[in-house]
């Protein structure tokens, strides 16, 4: 009995040891990060270069990305169609999320994070993914499988309701993504890459850990070019060797699938404004592939009018407080402010929100009432006041009474002032001539 008793006890101890080691494992793993953790950091990362907000990790979403990334780990193969057929917004339904979804994903042999996150940036439907404005939450699956690396990012806004099944209309066409093994550097410090069935620039590119542009512009390429097993890519120039001179930048873009006004503001390094004032279009224009968006003035030619500053922006289904406060290059503070609205209020389709600060109605100018005092006139040396007969006028109106105003009837003062003449005009010849006799006298 008491031994039966001391292996239960060094086996519950041994137990507890073992847990502890596994939690202090879990805790170190937590603390260096994960694939998953860390493509959300980077996707982050890159929306931040942008000015747009950190998406938040969402459990759920984290769930239906990790299902499909275990399902194309399993059959290698990049597609966004899964079991039985599903597409992101399904699997996000199933686990639990009720808004609105979208997708990323990303493979390749030892694939890293900042591989996948740099692949994403070559690419323009998943780069506009990435920075979708209407995006607020995002989880991240990660699995391996046929000597590659898959990641899945399942992106999600938890305020629009998910669109009807009979409305999602997703194109996908499954490809197999043949294993890049990396070129070892020649003499010269070059490196080329021979292409092999399955490549794609985008997955070369992300593989070597170079940009997009650079491939380019090594091999004389464009975003138009084909590559074919068998082609020699150069990923590194020779040691001293020049790098070829910077083609110059088309004036116009053709849009690609999956591409948005945003996304080509973005590829060319300008801004959705100017994008839209060379174009003469409106904030909220939608472009489709094959229109032809001019991207840059040509030497010599005439900028076009300078529109009309917009004042307000009338809110559509899935716009956020957030999306139209980047839109018009604004702070969500600001919007706030010159709305009255608190920052997280929820918005209204239909509901019109200024984007500039409103202007301030001008105050009704007081009426002057004419100053009663006469106007003066200075003459002469003397600088004797003289009244102006408007001046005049005007004091005796102020101080007549009302019945010589009154054209009503009343005393007549004309006839009045006249006798007053009369009798001071007697009055002064009767001192006169006092005056005369007086001084007579005293001669």
């Amino acid at each position: 009995m008491i031994a039966v008793c001391m292996a239960r006890r060094i086996h519950l101890a041994a137990l507890c040891g073992v847990l502890l080691l596994a939690a202090v494992s879990t805790g170190r793993a937590e603390a260096q990060g994960s694939p998953t953790s860390d493509i959300l950091q980077l996707v982050n990362q890159v929306r931040a270069e942008y000015g747009l907000p950190a998406l938040a990790f969402n459990a759920s979403l984290a769930t239906a990305a990790q299902n499909h990334a275990n399902f194309i780990a399993l059959n290698a193969i990049y597609s966004h169609i899964g079991v039985n057929g599903s597409t992101w917004q399904d699997r996000a339904q199933a686990a639990g999320y009720p808004g609105y979804a979208g997708e990323n994903l990303v493979g390749g042999t030892r694939l890293s994070p900042q591989q996948g996150v740099t692949w994403w940036r070559n690419s323009a439907v998943h780069f506009s993914n990435m920075l979708n404005p209407r995006w607020t939450e995002a989880g991240v699956g990660f699995a391996a499988g046929n000597g590659q690396n898959f990641y899945v990012m399942v992106f999600g806004t938890p305020n629009d309701a998910p669109p009807p099944r009979a409305e999602q209309q997703v194109v996908d066409v499954p490809f197999i993504v043949a294993p890049i093994e990396l070129a070892q550097p020649n003499e010269d410090g070059s490196i080329i890459h021979t292409v092999l069935e399955g490549h794609t620039l985008w997955a070369i590119a992300a593989r070597y850990e170079v940009s997009l542009a650079d491939l380019y512009l090594f091999n004389a390429l464009t975003d138009d070019s084909v590559i074919n097993p068998g082609d020699k890519l150069t990923i590194r120039l020779a040691d001293g060797q020049p790098p070829p001179p910077t083609p110059t930048p088309p004036a116009h873009h053709v849009v690609r699938e999956g591409e948005s006004l945003w996304v080509i503001a973005a590829y060319y390094k300008t801004d959705l404004a100017t994008l839209l004032w060379l174009n003469g279009l409106p904030q909220d224009a939608v472009v489709h592939p094959g229109n032809e968006v001019k991207v840059r003035l040509v030497p010599g030619e005439e900028p076009p009018p300078t529109p009309t500053p917009q004042q307000s922006h009338i809110v559509k289904s899935g716009d956020t407080a957030w999306g139209i406060a980047l839109l018009y290059g604004l702070t969500l503070e600001e919007l706030a402010a010159y709305n009255h609205i608190s920052p997280d209020a929820l918005l209204q389709v239909g509901q019109e929100l200024l984007i500039h600060p409103p202007t301030a109605t001008p105050e009704p100018t007081p009426t002057v009432t004419a100053s009663a005092t006469p106007e003066e006139v200075h003459l002469g040396p003397a600088e004797t006041p003289v009244v102006s007969p408007t001046a005049k006028a005007t004091a005796v109106a102020l101080v007549m009474p009302e019945e010589v105003a009154s054209e009503s009837g009343g005393r007549d003062w004309g006839n009045v002032l006249g006798i007053g003449a009369i009798i001071a005009g007697v009055a002064l010849t009767v001192l006169a001539g006092v005056a005369i006799l007086v001084l007579w006298r005293n001669e």
